[in-house]
């Protein structure tokens, strides 16, 4: 038992990062359902920090540790905007974040409130509606004078949905003379990329699913793509988010592995890793769930060429906490949530089943990480999928592996026809044959189950799944 105990301090002291950033959302979570005034939380870390200088042992240990997920609960606290100004005409400008979607005789966009005369609405993240005339592009901005509505009632599962990726309701826009629009300026890398693309892959078939997973475009996927997606379990590939950073980060270190050969040849290989990561969340625009994604993927590959062995934990936890600390709301944040999992899935399962896996053939290990990264994500976020968008895909492990192999050509293959346009027709060939892949599996009689997991039995998964990883870090450390 004595043994035991031991291996488990000296665990938790390798990676006190992410002891610290567990208790920290903890304090968020107590923060988000407990009222308390920001003074007692105050007065309650002032009394624990002067006794954690008095007494030793694990009695300061417990008294740091309640510090920290206090110091969560009163962050979190003071984060509180107060009550919306719904249903009142706000003169406002808007900032598009992604060309507009036409659906069944209106379009909808996602836009980020720069201004406002209502200060509360300021950096708050709406739904623009409007008829099918109404056709906006990233970056283009709107000025205009109009309520801000509530998510309807009746739509709960919706309304919960889209307030976890922080949006706080709808706005409604018909025709160009009722608002102020100002087209964006088109010189960014995400305008070029996507206008390259465009002209590369012509009419292809798979062009839509090509511009959404390399340069984050979702505008022309039709309803009943993103429907047999979402069926099949595989909805996450159509939206840049950690798993087409992570594919970025694995090719170029593939790719790069010769430079491990040369003197400070990790070191460079790193730097360049970064540098062309960055390139891709310019190119897709950058949203914010792929420069977090990015950030987080910065740090990993620091702790790749640092070579040791506890460092890509501690600065994945680092890394989240910092985040967090900047804006507890994050942790709610669905986008944040998914792309954290999906890189905390990738270092504690994907790395040592890849180890596991390794073999003496260069490009049978080069597939193995392929498949170890995009089963590890998948795993790490199905849970979480299952709770929010209360679907269980029967066979999204089952296709995982082909459709993971085919998003790395698609990424890969549509990132360098940017440069080089004769390689976008692997990619929209690549993008077809998964859109085949998916139709034929969400055609399946039980391809999924209609089923929402609820918050405590998420958690409950969650917590089997850290209780799991952690003994076999545990019993790998004893051997």
């Amino acid at each position: 038992m004595g043994n035991k105990r031991d291996n488990i301090a000296e665990l938790v002291s390798k990676m006190p990062m992410a002891v610290v950033v567990a208790l920290f959302a903890m304090g968020i979570f107590l923060g988000d359902r407990v009222e308390v005034p920001i003074w007692l939380y105050v007065a309650v870390m002032t009394l624990l920090l002067c006794g954690a200088f008095v007494v030793k042992g694990w009695l300061r240990m417990a008294g740091i540790a309640a510090v920290v997920l206090f110091l969560g609960a009163a962050l979190h606290t003071t984060s509180f905007r107060g009550d919306i100004p719904y249903n009142q005409p706000v003169n406002m400008l808007l900032k598009v974040e992604q060309m507009s979607a036409v659906r069944d005789g209106y379009t909808s966009t996602e836009a980020t409130i720069v201004e406002s005369e209502a200060d509360l609405l300021r950096g708050c993240k709406v739904v623009v509606w409007g008829d099918s005339l109404v056709r906006f592009s990233t970056n283009d901005r709107l000025q205009i004078c109009t309520p801000v509505r509530a998510f309807r009632a009746e739509r709960e599962r919706y309304a919960k949905l889209m307030h976890t990726r922080g949006f706080v309701g709808s706005v409604s826009v018909s025709g160009r003379g009722t608002y102020g629009y100002i087209p964006a300026e088109g010189g960014s890398l995400h305008d070029f990329a996507t206008r390259r693309l465009q002209e590369a892959l012509g009419e292809s078939a798979g062009r839509s699913v090509v511009l959404a997973m390399t340069v984050g475009e979702r505008g022309e996927l039709t309803s009943e793509l993103r429907q047999g997606y979402a069926r099949a379990g595989a909805s996450h590939l159509l939206a840049v988010s950690g798993l087409h950073v992570g594919v970025v980060f694995l090719v170029v270190n593939i790719l790069l592995v010769p430079l491990a050969m040369l003197r400070y040849g990790n070191v460079v290989r790193s730097l360049v890793a970064i540098v062309l990561v960055w390139l891709y969340v310019a190119m897709c625009g950058m949203s914010p769930s792929a420069v977090r994604a990015a950030v987080m993927f910065s740090f990993l590959q620091y702790s790749i060429g640092s070579l040791r062995r506890y460092d890509s934990v501690n600065i994945l936890a680092t890394t989240a906490f910092v985040m967090l600390m900047c804006n507890t709301r994050l942790l709610f944040d669905i986008s944040f949530e998914l792309s954290f999992l999906a890189v905390a899935g990738i270092v504690l399962w994907g790395v040592p089943l890849y180890r596991l896996l390794t073999t003496r053939y260069r490009v049978v290990n080069s597939l193995t990480a392929v498949m170890c990264v995009g089963v590890a994500s998948t795993l790490a976020t199905m849970p979480l999928v299952a709770s929010t968008f209360s679907v269980v895909s029967l066979v999204g492990v089952a296709i995982n592996p082909i459709v993971i192999l085919l998003a790395n050509i698609i990424i890969a293959c549509g990132a360098v026809a940017v440069a080089v346009p004769a390689v976008a027709p692997l990619a929209g060939w690549a993008a077809e044959l998964q859109n085949r892949v998916v139709e034929i599996a969400a055609g399946w009689p039980y391809s999924h189950i209609d089923y929402q997991l609820s918050e405590g039995a998420m958690w409950g998964v969650y917590a089997v799944m850290a209780v799991a990883t952690a003994l076999f870090f545990v019993v790998r450390g004893k051997k």
